[in-house]
C-alpha cells in the first residue's frame, strides 16, 4: 500500500531535517517555498515547488490534481504556521495539518501573548514594555542595556534577516526604534531588558503534544550561538537534564491546549536565579534533529500521530547537534577557540552527534548551501534589507 506522504512548507535547514526524517522512513515528501533553498536539493525531496504566495489555494489545487488526500503538512517557518492556522479548517478538508488553529498558535506567534500567558502561570519573563510612540517613554530612564525585537518575528525577520536590535544608550534607543518602525508598527516592537549571558545560559523544552498533553519532552542547552553576543541562531546544542525548564515548558504548552511539536525557549538570569521564557516555536525548530540523535524523532513521531498510529516515548540518550558552517564561525570568533573546539571534539567522541546539513547519504544540500551563501558576495551592492550597524544588527546565518 502506498504510504501517506507529507508536504513541508519552507526549504531551509529546519525543513531539511524534516525531509530527511520522513524520507528515511520511505515517506514521500514534497517541499514548497517562495525561494530556492537547501531542502529542495535533498535526495528525499520528491517534488519541489516554488510558490508565489497564496499557498493555501495552491495546496488545495495540488491536492485535487495529484490525489494528496490525507497527506500531512509541516510548517518550518512562522509565516507558514500563521498560514496553516488561519486556514486550518479549509486545509483540513483535504490534509492532516500539524499546526493547531489560530486561537491556539497566536500565543506562540505573538510574544506579547506568550509573556501574558506565562505571567498568568507564574512563569518568569524578561522585563518588557510596548509603546505606540517613543515619546511615551523617557529614554534616559530605561534599564539599559536593552534589546528591541518584534512581537511577531515573521513580520520583521523576512525583510531584514534580523531577530532583534541591541540598544546600549538613549541615542541608540531613538535610532534603533526608528529603524525597526520602518518595517513594523510601533506597538509590535518589544522593548526588553537584555539578560546577561550568552548561549550557554539559554535552555529549551522541546515537546510532542497530543490533544493538549505533552507526550514526549526533551530539554537542551544552546552551548554555542552565532553571533556570539547576540545569537540569531543556535550552532551547538546539547541535551541536558533540566526539571525546571521541562516543567515550565510543559505547563505553558498544556495551558493553551497545544497539539503538535513545539519548542519553548528560556534564558537563565543570574541576577535573580530565574529561568525566563523568551520565545515559543509552534513548529519544527532549528535543532529539532537533535531529538532523533537522542532517541526522539519528532518529525516522524508527529507524522505517525497525525495518522492515528502509536507514538512511543523511548528512553532518551545524551546527544549533541551542530550547525556546521555557523558553528565554525562561532568557534573562530570565540575568545577561547581552542577550548570551544575541544568541547565539540569531546561531544563527537562521547555522545551521539548529528549535524544540520552534512549527511553522507544526502550530500548535495551541504554543497548547495555553500553555493547559495556565496551568491551575495558576487552582487555589486549589499542587500538593502539590512538595518543598523554591524554590531547591533548582525545578519543571521540561518535558523
Amino acid at each position: 500500500m502506498k504510504k501517506t506522504g507529507a508536504i513541508v512548507l519552507g526549504a531551509n535547514s529546519v525543513a531539511l531535517g524534516v525531509v530527511r526524517s520522513l524520507g528515511a522512513q520511505n515517506i514521500p515528501v514534497w517541499v514548497y517555498d517562495r525561494q530556492r533553498s537547501i531542502a529542495h536539493f535533498s535526495r528525499y525531496t520528491k517534488r519541489s515547488v516554488i510558490s508565489q504566495g497564496n499557498e493555501h489555494d495552491l495546496l488545495m489545487k495540488d491536492g485535487r490534481q495529484h490525489g494528496l488526500d490525507g497527506w500531512v503538512i509541516f510548517p518550518v517557518e512562522d509565516q507558514y504556521v500563521e498560514l496553516l492556522s488561519v486556514h486550518h479548517r479549509f486545509l483540513s478538508s483535504m490534509y492532516r495539518v500539524t499546526t493547531p488553529p489560530i486561537d491556539i498558535t497566536r500565543f506562540a506567534l505573538d510574544k506579547r501573548l506568550t509573556y501574558r500567558r506565562a505571567a498568568e502561570l507564574g512563569i518568569a519573563t524578561p522585563w518588557t514594555v510596548v509603546i505606540n510612540t517613543p515619546s511615551e517613554l523617557d529614554g534616559q530612564k530605561l534599564p539599559y542595556p536593552l534589546i528591541l525585537k518584534p512581537a511577531l518575528n515573521h513580520h520583521f525577520f523576512p525583510q531584514t534577516k534580523l531577530k532583534a536590535l541591541c540598544v546600549d544608550t538613549p541615542a541608540d534607543f531613538q535610532s534603533r526604534f526608528a529603524q525597526m518602525n520602518k518595517y513594523i508598527p510601533a506597538n509590535e516592537i518589544l522593548i526588553q531588558e537584555r539578560i546577561p549571558g550568552g548561549g550557554e545560559t539559554q535552555f529549551s523544552c522541546a515537546a510532542l503534544c497530543k490533544d493538549g498533553i505533552a507526550v514526549t519532552i526533551l530539554a537542551a542547552r544552546r552551548t554555542r550561538q552565532y553571533p556570539l553576543d547576540f545569537g540569531n541562531s543556535s550552532t551547538f546544542v546539547e541535551t541536558v537534564d533540566h526539571p525546571v525548564v521541562e516543567h515550565d515548558g510543559r505547563r505553558w504548552l498544556e495551558s493553551i491546549g497545544f497539539d503538535g511539536i513545539a519548542e519553548v525557549e528560556f534564558k537563565y538570569d543570574p541576577r535573580d536565579g530565574k529561568y525566563k521564557i523568551l520565545d515559543v516555536n509552534a513548529r519544527a525548530w532549528g535543532w529539532h534533529t537533535l531529538g532523533k540523535a537522542a532517541g526522539i524523532d519528532f518529525s516522524h513521531q508527529l507524522w505517525r500521530q497525525k495518522l492515528g498510529l502509536p507514538v512511543s516515548a523511548p528512553p532518551r540518550r545524551k546527544a549533541a547537534w551542530v550547525r556546521e558552517i555557523n558553528d565554525l564561525a562561532a568557534i573562530l570568533e570565540s575568545p577561547h577557540p581552542l577550548g570551544e573546539m575541544q568541547k565539540l571534539l569531546k561531544a563527537i567522541r562521547t555522545v551521539a552527534v548529528t549535524s544540520a546539513t552534512f549527511d553522507l547519504q544526502d550530500p548535495v544540500p551541504l554543497l548547495a548551501e555553500f553555493g547559495l551563501r556565496a551568491i551575495p558576495f558576487f552582487r555589486k551592492k549589499p542587500p538593502a534589507n539590512v538595518v543598523g550597524s554591524t554590531k547591533s544588527s548582525a545578519v543571521s546565518l540561518g535558523t
